[in-house]
């Protein structure tokens, strides 16, 4: 594993936003979001290969990780993507790449317009152009679910699943997120960090007209192995903006980044290398 990262907090709108940063700050900077229900340690084994080139830095979503609830439960897409902007403008992020996952993704979407001329480039993991009724539902659906107990961290390694369950990550980057993924409560047990309820509050709607204007260059990438995204969907993104460019990871299923955090760190590392010899 690459070096223990620096933890950090930023003043977003009413939630501390904790954030962990890897590698010299005079570095070019990448700011990675993760998934819903996932945290900033899933970037981890994606870092360990980008780390001698770039600063990294990857941020809890709100309500998940080491970011606090917020108490007004605002957990749409807008706040999110205020939260971004507040933590490129305190740490004074300038030309930054924005890679966002799953869920993640449709955070940086919703953030590109608004950061435009602060990116250096967008990198959207295994996530869709559009949020269509359906899957609005199920993100609606999953907030319903019962949050999980564990009389031990133990018991918690070994019960704990992915959601979509399936994956090629090797045992030790499964631990590794699961660990960092869970908080002891004051009765002894553990349990997940995030909460359910920030799951809800997106609805169905088309980020196309948001791709079409990001001017930074654009990369759209899915695991080749994708039950999420399809080479169609995929596909949707360079529709939607010419200049966008396509990649798939060998192997890899939806998450990608554990599944085959060599293959996605390449394809960035290219990527964001392209202009920069």
């Amino acid at each position: 594993m690459t070096a223990q990262p620096r933890d950090g907090f930023v003043d977003g709108d009413g939630v501390r936003l904790h954030y962990v940063e890897w590698g010299d700050r005079e570095r070019p900077p990448i700011l990675f979001l993760h998934g819903g229900s996932a945290h900033a340690r899933w970037w981890d084994f994606v870092v360990e290969q980008l780390g001698a080139r770039f600063r990294c830095l990857a941020l809890d979503l709100r309500g998940h990780g080491d970011s606090p609830w917020p108490a007004s439960l605002d957990y749409r897409l807008e706040a999110h993507a205020a939260d971004v902007a507040a933590v490129i403008a305190a740490l004074e992020l300038r030309r930054v790449a924005l890679i966002g996952h799953s869920f993640g993704g449709f955070v940086a979407m919703a953030s590109a317009a608004q950061l435009d001329t602060a990116l250096s480039g967008l990198v959207i993991v295994d996530s869709r152009a559009r949020i269509n009724e359906r899957s609005a539902r199920f993100l609606d659906a999953l907030r319903k679910l019962p949050h999980p107990s564990y009389a031990s961290l133990d018991e918690a390694m070994r019960r704990f699943r992915l959601l979509p369950a399936a994956h090629a990550a090797r045992p030790e980057i499964l631990a590794h997120v699961i660990q960092h993924g869970m908080v002891q409560k004051p009765d002894g047990t553990w349990t997940l960090k995030f909460d359910r309820r920030a799951m809800s509050g997106t609805p169905a709607q088309d980020f196309s007209p948001a791709l079409a204007a990001v001017r930074c260059p654009l990369l759209a990438v899915r695991g080749e192995r994708s039950d999420i995204v399809s080479p169609s969907a995929l596909a949707e993104f360079p529709a939607a903006n010419p200049h966008a460019v396509t990649a798939e990871i060998a192997g890899a299923y939806h998450h990608v980044m554990l599944d085959n955090p060599d293959g996605l760190a390449k394809t960035i590392e290219s990527f964001l290398s392209r202009d920069r010899g």
